[in-house]
């Protein structure tokens, strides 16, 4: 058996946090958005996240009071978009003004 430690499996067990990985494996999320499509509650969704952040599965990335979380170590990243600004960072970027 290859190297997969007890977290990663715990992470990889629960059919809620299989659908966050498939989820993110689209697009990067703000938890409640991630809630939403779900169907579950922010703080639900919070705790899933924790148990794949501790299995070194999924990263969140704070602006403000806003988390954003993706997949670590994406395949599918255009590198001629590396240095821009993503959409979600410029949605936030552009909503802290409304504020």
């Amino acid at each position: 058996m290859d190297k997969v430690n007890a977290g990663t499996l715990k992470a990889l067990s629960n059919e809620t946090r299989q659908q966050i990985l498939q989820s993110l494996s689209d697009k990067d999320m703000h938890i409640a958005e991630l809630a939403g499509e779900l169907g579950i509650s922010c703080t639900s969704t919070s705790k899933h996240v924790r148990v794949l952040e501790e299995a070194n599965l999924i990263e969140r990335n704070i602006f403000g009071k806003s988390h954003v979380l993706s997949l670590k170590n994406k395949k599918n990243r255009k590198t001629d978009s590396e240095n821009d600004a993503s959409g979600m960072e410029l949605y936030i970027a552009e909503n802290l003004f409304l504020i």
